[in-house]
C-alpha cells in the first residue's frame, strides 16, 4: 500500500474519531472539505506543513513507529545518558 493511501486512511481515522465532517475538519485547518476529502482518498499528497497541523489541531500522530521499538529507543537513549554522565563524573574528578 503506497504512504499516500496510508496518510489518507490515517487522516480520515482522525476525522471519524473526532465525529466530524470533512468540511468541519478542514475549517479547522484551513482546508476545504474537498481537500480532505482528496487527501482521504490519496488522490494528492498533504504537504508536511498541513500533517503539522492536523497533528497539532487534533493532537494526532501520524508515526508509524511500533510503540515497542519506540520503548527500545528511550531505553537506549536513557542509557547513553547514564553513561554520559558516568563519564562526566569521572572527567571531573
Amino acid at each position: 500500500m503506497s504512504n499516500t493511501v496510508d496518510i489518507g486512511k490515517r487522516i480520515r481515522g482522525i476525522r471519524e474519531q473526532k465525529n466530524l465532517s470533512q468540511d468541519r475538519f478542514g475549517k479547522k485547518i484551513g482546508k476545504t472539505g474537498k481537500t480532505i476529502c482528496a487527501y482521504e482518498r490519496g488522490r494528492c499528497v498533504p504537504p508536511l506543513r498541513v500533517l503539522e497541523e492536523i497533528s497539532q489541531v487534533y493532537d494526532a500522530t501520524f508515526m508509524s513507529v511500533k510503540q515497542s521499538r519506540v520503548l527500545d529507543l528511550g531505553k537506549k537513549i536513557q542509557e547513553l545518558k547514564d553513561i554520559l554522565i558516568d563519564f562526566e563524573n569521572i572527567i571531573l574528578k
